[in-house]
């Protein structure tokens, strides 16, 4: 070879010439490549002494020139310089055809054949094989080129195109998918050190290595690449080749990294533990892949995790935002806002990032801030009042828990959006947009029950801003707000009483400058009338009226709502300083009002009701009186209501204690009527037995009686409302219910015994009335087996076995003798018996009373039996004698009986001598007469006589 063709110059220029129409290395492409068509966008760029365009020369000139000189010259050495330089010629001109009109099919046939006959003589020169690859490849023989190129290698390791071959096997190797070979080829490329096409080697390199599921040692090559051209220039400022190779070593890296396990594994590749000054092209290249593979969550993941590990930084504000641009474009709205609100911690105003950053820093931040913290901050307002009206629906007790978690909720979204506008005013203090948004912060505030520093914050727009929109709005809201504090200090202990106070002296004094400020605004006059209710409720009475009256003279008039405020405040005022005449007008006009709800009207009427009743409390204070009686109707006049039963009740006892029954009871019965579940309703029942009494209505008292009975929490005024009721239904002759009553009485009440004694006794009065035989007599068995220990026990328990007796000898008495005189005898006998046997009881108990009669009827029992027998039917069948001697037998059967009788009144008339003298000891002489003339009768007039003396 002559030293003009292989000097490095010409060999550079060749070298680039072949290295333009080869193509870097693409993992993306699996197409077996040739030298001809690889694309160039990853070969290094041309050295600056070759990138002067040569002229354009005469090619087929040339060419025949060198023929002629090749047929004319017979040295070997010299033919194959003409030959060698006949083919170079070929290749320019074939290639100036392609050049010229890329479309056309130029076939690199000739030229590579020219090639071909050269190698054949020179196999191991490397120039000739160089350039016969190229001419293969341009042909489109891509194994064939390879071919020529395995030669070089085989037989020049040392060859200054040994680097390019490598590189071309490797590639060849690596669209063949054998990514083993061509990571060998690419190593052995790097060995040499640097050249043209050591960038392009390491980043196939890590291709290979990557498409060998080797991606850590991938990454780590891409690292190096990276490292190496971040050493040369930032990736912006890299000439556009090599911009385009780091642009690709990121996505590959990208890859890498997510088969590793995602940003996670991202700092594990740190050089000693420090992060590369290119740290966040990692981040923002995976996170970069993930979004174009619709990875939107992992793209966003992956910004934010370079955010995590290195906060402070300068590019760590721009990937926070695009974390939040792309799950906003990815329609991730659940977490757009959180990642937003974060951006905002770490960067807003009150950020240590902001305090560190400079002035140009923060005017970018302040571009990304503003929108968003209006947005956060709006949000939040709109959320808070969602939730707002969420906890107003909730009104079932029983979810009382979800309805206070709901509101806490809500209370907790006001003030966060209140932080936000907050940060929004101190990020941009001059900002035109900025006094609206405080006024919404002051609303939140409001809203969360911060009323103190909402009353700070609705200031500021009155005030310090002066709004012309919102500043009226504000500094009427300043008003609400300083009276919520105080209603909250005034739940406090009784240390906030001085807090208290201030907060009072600034509603009022806000109130009345308000009230100067807007005098024309709609809500100076509630203003007024508010400042007038606060003083009420200081109890500075005649402030509050003196307010009042300025209000209620305010022009133009105050509406019927103002006027029924102050109607309100002036009755409540006039109400405390005992003006009790004007306080009733006050409430009088609330009640005239049609404007007035039901609520303020119940309220109105039931402090008229008070007033009255006080201007009646005053004019009874020295006693009953017709005027303070009408105080109290006018009460009862004004409406039924709580007050109106109290002044009524009163009225009852007041027509009581005059003895006005008529009206009393005419009031009680009125007042049952309206009030049949008031608690004092019970207790007129015994003032209507007083009444019924007084007017001598005795069922009527009966039955207020019952009433007593049946509901007075006192057991013994229940037990006697039942006797008495009794009583009472006894003398109005109701003699069922008066059953009815003793009834009840005797089965409820076991004592006192006595009393009960005399219901049951009272029983047996009106059953025997009522000709009621065996309900009397069942009374009658229980009083008779009574065992009342006492002188009233006894004697009913003696008289009433002495009614039963009555009724045995009656019984005995009315029962016939007849045929067969054996049959009926027997059961005279035994009802004899029975009599005798009750009268035995009854003379048991000892009691004068009715020991004469038992006594008596004891007596009598034996003389109407023998009687009977003398005066019973006699057999008809009898002869004389037969019927004498019957006779005879009836007068011996007979005669023991009336032996027993004469016995037993000769015993009863002893009585006298113990000085008892009654109706049946009298009787008992009566039958001695009969029975004994002869010795009784003339003792009879005696005794009679005697006794008419007495």
């Amino acid at each position: 070879m002559s030293k003009s063709i292989h000097s490095p110059k010409f060999l550079a220029k060749k070298s680039l010439a072949l290295a333009i129409c080869c193509l870097a290395a693409s993992c993306s492409n699996n197409s077996v490549q040739t030298l001809a068509d690889l694309p160039s966008t990853a070969l290094p760029a041309e050295p600056s002494s070759v990138s002067v365009q040569a002229p354009v020369l005469d090619i087929s000139a040339l060419q025949r020139s060198y023929e002629q000189a090749l047929a004319s010259n017979g040295d070997p050495h010299t033919r194959r310089q003409i030959r060698l330089r006949l083919a170079d010629l070929e290749m320019e001109r074939l290639e100036q055809q392609l050049t010229e009109n890329p479309q056309l099919a130029v076939s690199f046939g000739s030229a590579a054949r020219q090639y071909e006959a050269l190698a054949q003589e020179a196999p191991r020169d490397d120039y000739i094989l160089y350039r016969l690859a190229r001419a293969r490849a341009l042909d489109g023989q891509p194994q064939a080129s390879l071919q020529a190129l395995e030669g070089i290698a085989a037989t020049a390791p040392q060859s200054p195109f040994i680097t390019e071959v490598l590189f071309r096997r490797g590639e060849a190797a690596f669209n063949r998918r054998d990514y083993t070979a061509a990571a060998r080829d690419f190593r052995a490329l790097l060995e040499h050190g640097d050249s043209p096409f050591a960038d392009n080697a390491r980043y196939m390199l890590a291709w290979s290595e990557f498409k060998s599921s080797d991606y850590r040692t991938s990454t780590q090559t891409f690292l190096q690449l990276l490292d190496l051209l971040y050493q040369r220039a930032p990736f912006a400022e890299l000439p556009q080749g090599q911009q385009r190779l780091a642009d690709d070593s990121l996505r590959g890296l990208a890859l890498d990294f997510s088969y590793q396990g995602g940003a996670a594994v991202i700092e594990t590749f740190n050089p000693d533990g420090a992060a590369r000054a290119f740290q966040h092209e990692l981040y923002r290249a995976l996170g970069d892949w993930y979004r174009e593979k619709e990875r939107y969550r992992d793209s966003a993941d992956t910004y934010l995790s370079y955010v995590e590990h290195y906060p402070e930084s300068a590019e760590a504000p721009a990937l926070h935002l695009q974390a939040v641009e792309t799950l906003q474009s990815a329609g991730l709205n659940g977490e757009v806002l959180p990642a937003k609100r974060e951006f905002v911690r770490r960067y807003g105003v009150r950020s240590t990032y902001w305090a560190q950053a400079d002035e140009p820093q923060r005017e970018k931040l302040r571009g990304w801030l503003r929108p968003w913290l209006e947005e956060l901050a709006r949000y939040d307002h709109a959320r808070a009042q969602a939730l707002a009206a969420q906890a107003g629906k909730i009104t079932d007790i029983k979810k009382r828990r979800e309805q206070q978690n709901v509101a806490a909720e809500s209370r907790r979204a006001y003030l966060a959006a209140a932080e936000l506008y907050q940060q929004y005013e101190e990020t941009f203090p001059a900002d035109p947009q900025t006094p609206p948004l405080v006024f919404l912060m002051a609303e939140c505030l409001e809203q969360a029950g911060d009323y103190a520093r909402a009353w700070e914050a609705y200031s500021r727009v009155a005030w310090e801003y002066r709004d012309k929109t919102h500043g009226a709005e504000a500094g009427y809201a300043a008003i609400l707000s300083s009276a919520q504090v105080q209603k909250q200090l005034h739940k406090q202990a009784a240390d906030s009483v001085e807090a208290e106070s201030l907060w009072q002296e600034r509603n009022i004094a806000a109130s009345l400058k308000f009230a100067d400020a807007w005098p024309q605004d709609a809500r100076a006059l509630p203003v007024l009338v508010a400042a007038a209710d606060k003083l009420l409720q200081q109890s500075r009475y005649v402030d509050a009226i003196t307010a009042a009256v300025r209000a209620d003279g305010w022009q133009p008039p105050p509406n019927p709502q103002q006027q029924l405020n102050i109607a309100m405040i002036l009755g409540h005022s006039h109400f405390e300083v005992r003006n009790y005449a004007l306080a009733e007008q006050a409430y009088a006009r609330v009640l005239n009002n049609s404007s007035a709800d039901a609520t303020l009207r119940d309220t109105a009427r039931q402090r008229l009701q008070a007033a009255i009743y006080r201007q009646a409390e005053l004019a009874l204070a020295d006693g009953p009186n017709e005027r303070g009686l009408q105080h109290l109707l006018r009460v009862r006049d004004s409406g039924r209501s709580e007050i109106a039963a109290t002044a009524q009740y009163d009225a009852i006892n007041h027509l009581i204690e005059l003895q006005q029954w008529q009206r009393a009871g005419a009031e009680l019965a009125d007042f049952r009527q309206y009030y049949p579940a008031h608690p004092l309703t019970p207790t007129l029942a015994a003032k209507a037995v007083v009444i019924f009494r007084a007017l001598e209505m005795p069922a009527a008292a009966a039955g207020e009686l019952l009433r007593l009975a049946q509901s007075d929490p006192d057991s013994e005024v229940r037990r006697q409302s039942l006797y008495m009721a009794a009583e009472s239904f006894q003398q109005a002759g109701d003699r069922q219910q008066a059953i009815d009553a003793y009834r009840r009485y005797s089965e409820q009440w076991q004592q006192p015994a006595e009393q009960r004694l005399e219901a049951q006794f009272q029983l047996t009065q009106l059953h025997a009335q009522t000709e009621e035989h065996r309900e009397r007599n069942r009374w009658l068995q229980q009083l008779a087996d009574n065992r009342v220990d006492s002188p009233r026990g006894r004697y009913l328990a003696a008289y009433s076995q002495s009614e039963l007796a009555e009724q045995s000898y009656r019984s005995f008495a009315n029962l016939p003798l007849r045929l067969p005189l054996k049959t009926s005898l027997a059961g005279k006998k035994r009802a004899m018996d029975a009599t005798v046997a009750d009268y035995r009881k009854v003379l048991k108990f000892n009691i004068a009373e009715f020991t004469t009669q038992a006594n008596f009827r004891l007596a009598e029992v034996y003389r109407q039996l023998s009687r009977d027998l003398m005066e019973s039917q006699r057999p008809q069948n009898l002869n004389e004698l037969e019927l004498e001697q019957y006779e005879i037998l009836l007068e011996e059967q007979a005669y023991p009986f009336e032996e027993k009788a004469i016995e037993l009144h000769e015993a009863n008339i002893q009585r006298t001598s113990d000085g008892i003298y009654d109706d049946w000891v009298k009787r008992s002489f009566d039958s001695l007469g009969k029975l004994l003339p002869a010795r009784y009768q003339k003792q009879e007039n005696i005794l009679g006589w005697s006794d008419a003396l007495h």
